[in-house]
């Protein structure tokens, strides 16, 4: 199933919801309260972009990604003034994407390509912490964006990576500690059902560390750098 089938499946259950939650509002409207919780679930598009990939000092250029879909569920809490809010929260989220670089593409001789195809997974636990504005905020109604970091912290054990085509060698990868990604995204709030929508590109480099397992030699100089752009989209209950 395609990203765009994901998320209008996705939309069409949650209209009833959200119909039912839009009430009438009281004659005497009032702000959001100062202090709300809840839990969301949703969906995340992840890509990928190498921003730096070498083969024996040879920097390769050529490069292709495929986007898949992961999922996430998080509680969040938010602080809430008239115009301004803050919120943050703790997260599960389940990651994935895959790519191909063109080990030949270093050399403007090259007649035909030789893709190296490369692909990931991850279970990270997030911690966003987002400031945002409030376009609407009168009570059922609330409308905001925001912005903001998010950490990501990953176990060694929770991320697999395979990176094929390059015999006699093989490699293992150790994925960064702690990856930062910088967030940016709209939420639509309806009673107590709300509708998060955002993009997030990661600031540094997801793995830590490339390394040569066959003991092949002579010992092979790699290294492939990238960072992901995440677009999610999730719906939430307050409680």
């Amino acid at each position: 199933m395609t990203t765009r089938r994901y998320v209008l499946t996705l939309l069409a259950m949650l209209l009833p919801v959200l119909a039912i939650n839009a009430k009438e509002p009281d004659k005497k409207e009032s702000d959001m309260p100062s202090f709300t919780w809840g839990a969301r679930i949703g969906f995340a598009a992840s890509g990928t972009y190498v921003t730096n990939a070498l083969i024996d000092g040879h920097k390769l250029t050529d490069y292709t990604q495929d986007t898949q879909v992961g999922n996430f569920i998080a509680l969040q809490f938010k602080l809430n003034s008239k115009r301004f809010l803050f919120q943050s929260g703790v997260g599960l989220g389940y990651n994935n994407s895959s790519f191909y670089i063109d080990k030949n593409s270093w050399n403007p001789e090259a007649t035909s390509k030789s893709d190296i195809p490369c692909s990931y997974s991850m279970v990270s636990l997030m911690v966003p912490l987002q400031i945002g504005c409030n376009i609407v905020n009168q009570s059922p109604y609330c409308m905001s964006i925001f912005t903001g970091p998010r950490l990501r912290y990953i176990p060694n054990k929770y991320f697999t990576s395979s990176i094929g085509n390059t015999t006699p060698y093989e490699f293992t990868e150790k994925p960064v500690d702690l990856l930062v990604g910088w967030t940016a995204g709209l939420s639509v709030q309806i009673g107590r059902t709300f509708l998060d929508f955002e993009y997030e590109a990661t600031v540094n480099n997801i793995s830590k560390s490339l390394i040569e397992t066959s003991g092949a030699t002579p010992q092979p100089d790699y290294k492939l750098e990238r960072r992901m752009g995440i677009i999610s989209f999730s719906y939430g209950l307050m409680f």
